[in-house]
């Protein structure tokens, strides 16, 4: 990841995801009803995609667009690929 507020936007979800995980442990510890434990298995998982989505929205074209020559419309291709993708995720 080269953007630094990209970089510390993903690590404050990753740990909240994180701290979520923890929530969910002790669940399992205190015998909590596995219809809680998967609705909050659930949030994790939406919280994940959530961040791939992120990253993708935010890195991609610059990923992408590495060691191309800087053509005006390759970059638009590339530009134009990223958002069919991410209409594709929402």
């Amino acid at each position: 990841m080269v953007d630094p507020t990209t970089k510390a936007e993903v690590l404050t979800r990753l740990k909240n995801v994180k701290g979520h995980i923890a929530g969910i442990e002790r669940m399992v510890e205190e015998n909590q009803a596995c219809g809680n434990v998967l609705i909050q298995l659930s949030a994790i998982r939406s919280s994940i995609e959530k961040i791939g989505v992120f990253i993708l929205e935010n890195n991609a074209v610059s990923c992408l667009g590495e060691g191309m020559v800087n053509k005006p419309e390759d970059k638009q291709k590339v530009e134009q690929v990223v958002k069919q993708m991410l209409t594709f995720l929402k």
